[in-house]
């Protein structure tokens, strides 16, 4: 037990020397961001150290020595798990801050704009000191792709071959040493690398995604020629899903605009990196999402338009009787008072006001003013890049405004280069695993099925059917007058998981709060009415 003692002491001495410094280890880079706001995330100097080797160096040796004491019983089992457990851990290190090293050389010599960030056990979440891996974002301004295209610029190729050498097993056994151990090789040799193309923020969601995970691909190709194993290759369009700028501002969205290159030693430790990833939805902002205008009710007209200019007198004539009619039939609809506090008539008390079939109404109030924004409480982030999150949003609230003004954030599955397969990530949020959401507005029932949200913000959630329901109360077992697959984003907090749907139907769309660690929560439903906007609120609750 001296031994041992003694090997932890000598680990510690390691962890305290001057390379490694209490905030950041590895990240000085970004400090000066923190200081200075304005600095931009990829103008920093290059970073070549050899932190990651000690750090691996010193909890090798303490993991090491405690398993080689739990095996051999002895203090010389303790000193040989110490040694194993160093030489693996600091080789692995090696490789890294070699890595690193060699990709800000290259940034440097071609003129790229790149910024890194260690993956520790503790931003995964798991126990363990040791760096796992590097996360890389490369900013694209105009030298990756061509503009709003997945085709490389003149040049593109070659920088992105010299990038993709350095995941290379030949490269990364190489860089061990001749006297490398064989548990290091290994390591080395079935590394996984994630290739991510994100997009700023634009007025067509899909396009961004799609183009996106071209590009992805692109990138993963390359990697491949290059030799790294295709099958240890994954490649994902995340569009605008994981913005690491403000969009609202010319350089949050030349940040945004980037290829992401992650390595971790197994498909374990993959998994839970994208698991881990969230978003700031802060930083989704400057475009709104207008959907598509809803249909009219069946049975129901549009209002006629007025005769043209150039109309006759009989023509004119003509036009204003049709209005006027129209107005007639539907007067008693616009004039109808609604209010949110009032109680929900019944279906009978509805098609009395006068409802045109086919329209609907969620016992809402006509929309008038701001809408008081949904308080999520703090944020959940594990950016790879912490010291960055923690610049731009701190420990304030997340206060999110109405679904009115945002639309649909998409990614795509992450898939194996070579067999093309979606990586797996079971692992939804709780409440969220696809049991039913309904609510009775009004008298009409509305059901979301099949909502499934996993914990990561940069992976695809599922689009769940709204079913809706006219007069529930008044007509049982039949068919939902409207379904439909409706896209939706989900933001989480400290206080809980918004759940919004973009309906562009009956309503145009609906905020669903639910806190945490609970089966139901409130609503706000938007919906059009006769030419006018109305807001309702509904609770919603799982049925089992």
């Amino acid at each position: 037990m001296r031994a041992f003692a003694g090997g932890l002491c000598a680990a510690a001495l390691l962890a305290s020397s001057g390379c490694v410094t209490s905030t950041g280890v590895h990240e000085p880079q970004f400090l000066a961001t923190i200081q200075h706001r304005v600095t931009n995330l990829f103008d920093n100097p290059d970073p070549c150290s050899n932190n990651a080797s000690d750090i691996g160096i010193a909890t090798g040796a303490v993991v090491g020595a405690f398993i080689g004491h739990r095996v051999a019983k002895n203090d010389k089992g303790t000193l040989v798990g110490a040694a194993v457990g160093a030489t693996v851990g600091g080789w692995i290190g090696h490789t890294i801050d070699e890595r690193r090293c060699a990709l800000y050389r290259i940034a440097q010599q071609d003129h790229l704009k790149l910024a890194s960030a260690t993956i520790t056990p503790a931003k995964l979440g798991i126990g363990g000191k040791h760096t796992l891996g590097l996360d890389v974002q490369i900013q694209d301004q105009g030298v990756i792709f061509e503009p709003r295209s997945a085709h490389l610029v003149p040049g593109a190729r070659g920088y992105l071959e010299q990038i993709g050498a350095q995941y290379t097993p030949r490269v990364l056994v190489a860089s061990l040493g001749p006297k490398a151990p064989p548990q290091a090789i290994a390591a080395a040799e079935h590394r996984k690398v994630l290739i991510v193309a994100h997009a700023a923020q634009t007025s067509d969601p899909l396009w961004a995604e799609r183009l996106s995970e071209a590009r992805a691909r692109v990138v993963a190709e390359i990697f491949a020629a290059r030799g790294v194993p295709g099958y240890d290759i994954y490649y994902q369009g995340a569009g605008d899903a994981l913005p690491i700028g403000n969009n609202a501002t010319a350089r949050g969205r030349q940040e945004n605009r980037r290829v992401q290159i992650v390595d971790v030693a197994s498909q374990a430790q993959l998994t839970r990196y994208l698991s881990q990833r969230t978003a700031n939805p802060a930083d989704f902002a400057g475009v709104t999402y207008r959907p598509t205008p809803p249909p009219l009710a069946q049975g129901a007209a549009a209002e006629p338009a007025r005769a043209g200019p150039h109309a006759s007198f009989l023509e004119r004539m003509a036009a204003g009787a049709k209005r006027l009619a129209w107005k007639v039939q539907h007067r008693s609809v616009a004039r109808r008072p609604v209010t949110l506090a009032a109680a929900s008539p019944s279906p009978t008390v509805a098609r009395r006001a006068g409802l045109p079939p086919g329209a609907y109404d969620f016992g809402g109030a006509a929309l008038q003013g701001a809408v008081p924004p949904i308080d999520l409480g703090r944020l959940r982030s594990h950016s790879m890049f912490r010291f960055i999150r923690a610049a731009h949003a701190g420990d304030a609230p997340a206060l999110i405004g109405a679904c009115t003004s945002d639309r649909p954030h998409l990614a795509s599955a992450v898939r194996n280069l070579t067999s093309g397969r979606v990586l797996p990530v079971r692992d939804d949020l709780p409440g969220f695993y696809g049991a039913p959401w309904l609510s009775e507005p009004h008298g009409n029932l509305v059901a979301i099925l099949d909502a499934y949200v996993p914990k990561s913000s940069g992976l695809p959630v599922p689009d769940p059917r709204l079913d809706i329901y006219r007069d529930y109360a008044r007509f049982h077992e039949r068919q939902p007058t409207y379904s439909r697959l409706v896209p939706v984003n989900v933001y989480r907090g400290r206080r809980g998981t918004l759940y919004r749907l973009f309906v562009g139907g009956p309503m145009q769309c609906m905020d669903l709060f639910v806190p945490a660690h609970a089966g139901r929560g409130p609503a706000r439903i938007y919906y059009p009415l006769i030419g006018q906007s109305y807001l309702a609120t509904s609770t919603f609750a799982i049925r089992q």
